[in-house]
């Protein structure tokens, strides 16, 4: 694995296990990372990364590798994108079990789907994608470059959408 693939999958592990309790397993994802870190070769980063995928894939949340076209998304704006989506996931972590049927019983999935979420991490798992659909669809409108966030809380620093009244009181298309 090319060093470079390697950091951006490394990022997004990392940032996943911060919000993990503590496990042999989570002890086992975080030692092959070190060991993939220090790597002499492609290779070898290859065999600790399929060992960290091995492993991680048991364990609930784990960030699938990407699949299709190249991203073109640098570096750092994976990681930032990454983080963030973590901290939205630790937002609603934080919240207090004795509240989840209640919103479980209010947020549903979109109108068209119908239903509701089957439990608390699947809502959870709607919440990180629409995050992430967002800072993506602020970088195409050009309202966010990926990378700016603020340096104490980690906070996108994202241009909102006009609303209505700007628009001269026309919807956007």
């Amino acid at each position: 694995m090319k060093m470079n693939n390697w950091t951006t999958n490394a990022t997004k592990v990392r940032a996943w296990a911060k919000n993990q309790p503590k496990s042999d397993k989570l002890n086992a994802v975080m030692l092959s990372l070190t060991l993939g870190e220090t790597a002499d070769s492609d290779e070898l980063r290859s065999t600790y990364w399929t060992a960290i995928r091995s492993i991680g894939s048991t364990m609930d949340g784990f960030p699938s590798a990407r699949r299709g076209r190249e991203s073109s998304l640098t570096d750092e704006q994976e990681t930032v994108l990454a983080t963030v989506e973590e901290k939205v996931a630790i937002a609603f972590a934080s919240i207090p079990t004795e509240y989840h049927a209640t919103l479980l019983s209010v947020i549903v999935p979109h109108g068209r789907t119908g239903g509701v979420f089957t439990d608390f991490s699947e809502l959870v798992a709607h919440k990180k994608t629409q995050a992430h659909n967002y800072m993506m669809a602020s970088m195409k409108e050009n309202r966010w470059n990926g990378e700016d966030v603020d340096k104490k809380t980690g906070i996108p620093q994202i241009t909102p959408r006009p609303t209505k009244a700007d628009n001269g009181g026309e919807e956007e298309e």
